[in-house]
């Protein structure tokens, strides 16, 4: 016997099928918005006025201490203690370091010293006797305890001594975790304490690199970058986004920083170890207030500039600029 269809049914495949053609054609229309989108334009200028310089900086206030070569860098290290018992039966000198294995130099200081003053990689002759070896020690361990002779201990008395290395080697300062002589006089230990300590650097840098970007820590090695006004677009006060972006080869090995002319700092994010071989910094927040002259004057350097000794070029500078134009039709 035939069923028949119900009404019902029939209805409601209509009703299904006049809704679906609704919603299909209405894909098809354009949305009205209360505010239109406006283009956006991107340009990208390249930073091609730079030069970069370089300064001797007070190394008494880092927290390391460097001694011996590392790449084309040389460094001496100068450590001044307070009063040496006279009768003690021996002294040893305690570094804070990691474990290596090496054999550390001891030299001569023949001049007063200080901590907070500049020197340069010419003043070595005047303060330190490089041709009076006083003794040499092989060190395998972290924290090393070097046992002094006789000869060295008579020479820390008058301006402290100096260390070499036939590596590179880094150890703790006084402002971190300070080296210390540690003397014995019969059953009785003393500690005496460090009370001056720096480094000087050989920089193999020339004072001036005009074509090479080019930033430093332990020295200062600081790129300064001249973009004119004239390269950017006169809808200034719509950028979206300003990025100054560079390439480094391989990772970068130590946080940089970016600066505007009055010496304010343009942050984005700290850029460590490892991290990343490309840089931007964010300079949207600034860079009005520098766009009123003729360029914008940045200069790159390191967050921290005394912890470690290391030097980074930088490739490709480019200024990224995106910017919403108003009024286009």
């Amino acid at each position: 016997m035939e069923t028949a269809f119900p009404d019902r049914y029939f209805l409601l495949i209509i009703f299904v099928f006049i809704v679906s053609m609704f919603v299909i054609s209405g894909c098809g229309e354009r949305k009205e918005y209360e505010i239109d989108p406006k283009p956006v334009e991107v340009k990208t200028v390249v930073i091609d006025s730079f030069f970069t310089t370089t300064e001797y900086i007070p190394t008494g206030d880092g927290d390391s201490l460097f001694s011996g070569v590392k790449d084309l860098f040389d460094s001496y290290a100068l450590l001044k203690f307070d009063t040496i018992p006279g009768a003690s039966d021996s002294v040893f000198m305690k570094l804070r370091s990691d474990s290596t294995y090496g054999e550390l130099q001891f030299y001569l200081i023949t001049n007063e010293w200080y901590e907070d003053s500049l020197y340069k990689w010419d003043d070595i002759g005047f303060i330190i006797d490089t041709s009076t070896l006083l003794q040499s020690s092989s060190i395998n361990t972290k924290n090393p305890e070097i046992k002094l002779d006789s000869q060295s201990i008579n020479a820390i008395k008058d301006y402290g001594i100096a260390i070499h290395s036939d590596f590179f080697y880094s150890f703790a300062s006084r402002e971190k975790n300070e080296p210390k002589l540690i003397t014995h006089e019969g059953d009785s230990t003393f500690n005496v304490s460090c009370c001056g300590d720096l480094y000087i650097a050989k920089n193999p840098f020339d004072s001036l690199l005009k074509d090479t970007m080019m930033v430093g820590r332990g020295i200062s090695v600081k790129p300064n970058l001249f973009i004119p006004v004239d390269s950017l677009p006169l809808e200034g006060e719509n950028f979206s986004r300003v990025g100054l972006s560079f390439k480094v080869d391989g990772t970068l090995s130590f946080s940089v920083k970016a600066n505007d002319t009055s010496g304010n700092e343009y942050f984005n994010k700290s850029y460590t170890e490892g991290d990343t071989n490309f840089i931007e910094f964010n300079i949207l927040k600034s860079i009005q207030s520098d766009i009123t002259g003729h360029y914008i004057h940045i200069t790159i350097g390191p967050r921290y500039k005394l912890n470690g000794i290391d030097a980074e070029t930088l490739f490709n500078g480019q200024l990224k600029l995106m910017w919403a134009v108003i009024g286009r039709e």
